[in-house]
C-alpha cells in the first residue's frame, strides 16, 4: 500500500500491520505521535536537546515490544508511556551525575514545535514558565507536560504514567498551584 494511504488506517491496524513485519505501518505510527512524543520527553527529563534522543530510544523499544501491546489503552498512549518511561529513566542517569540546577539548563517548550500552547506561552514569559517548570519535581512535570504541552486528556496521562485518573486529577492541581506560586514569586502572574 502507498504511504499515501496510511492516513486511512486507524492505530490498532497499522499495530497490527507492524506486527506483522510491515516498516512502513510502524513509520506512519511514529509520524503521528512524534510531536507529542517530543513534547513529554522535554518536560519530563527536563532537556528539549536531549528529548530526540530519548524519543528515538523509547520509539525503538516500542517496536522490539510490539507484540506487548495488549490493547488496554491506545496506541498513542501506550507509545508515549514508554517514551515516559525513557525519559525517567534517563533523569535518573543524568541525575546521579548533575546538580540539579544545571539538569534543566537547556529547558525550551519553544524547541518542541508549534501547538496551541505555543500560543499561551509568549515569549516574553516563555523563560519564566520554563524556569519554574524546571523547578518542580519530576512528578509534577510529567503530569504538567502530559497535560498541557503534549495536550494529552486525563486518561491519556494517566495510561501514559502509569497511574489512576484520580492521581493525575490531583497531582495535576497540586502541581498547577505550586507553579502559580513559583511564577508569582518570579513576578510572573499565571
Amino acid at each position: 500500500m502507498p504511504p499515501t494511504d496510511m492516513h486511512v488506517h486507524d492505530d490498532e491496524t497499522l499495530l497490527e500491520r507492524a506486527r506483522s513485519g510491515d516498516r512502513e505501518a510502524f513509520a506512519e505510527i511514529v509520524r503521528r505521535h512524534q510531536r507529542a512524543a517530543l513534547r513529554v520527553a522535554a518536560v519530563v527529563c527536563g532537556s528539549t536537546e536531549e528529548a530526540g534522543d530519548i524519543v528515538q530510544d523509547g520509539f525503538v523499544a516500542a517496536h522490539r515490544s510490539l507484540h506487548a501491546y495488549r490493547g488496554d489503552g491506545s496506541v498513542r498512549s501506550w507509545l508515549l508511556r514508554i517514551v515516559a518511561n525513557h525519559a525517567r529513566n534517563h533523569l535518573r542517569g543524568r541525575a546521579r551525575r548533575l546538580r540539579r540546577d544545571d539538569r534543566y539548563a537547556g529547558l525550551s517548550l519553544r524547541d518542541c514545535g508549534d501547538g496551541p500552547d505555543d500560543a499561551v506561552v509568549r515569549n516574553d514569559e516563555h523563560d519564566a514558565v520554563a524556569a519554574a517548570l524546571a523547578w518542580l519535581g519530576t512528578d509534577d512535570r510529567a503530569v504538567l507536560g502530559c497535560r498541557f504541552v503534549a495536550g494529552l486528556s486525563e486518561l491519556e496521562t494517566a495510561e501514559v504514567l502509569g497511574v489512576p485518573v484520580g492521581t493525575v486529577k490531583s497531582r495535576t492541581a497540586r502541581a498547577l498551584a505550586r507553579l502559580r506560586d513559583r511564577l508569582e514569586q518570579g513576578g510572573v502572574t499565571a
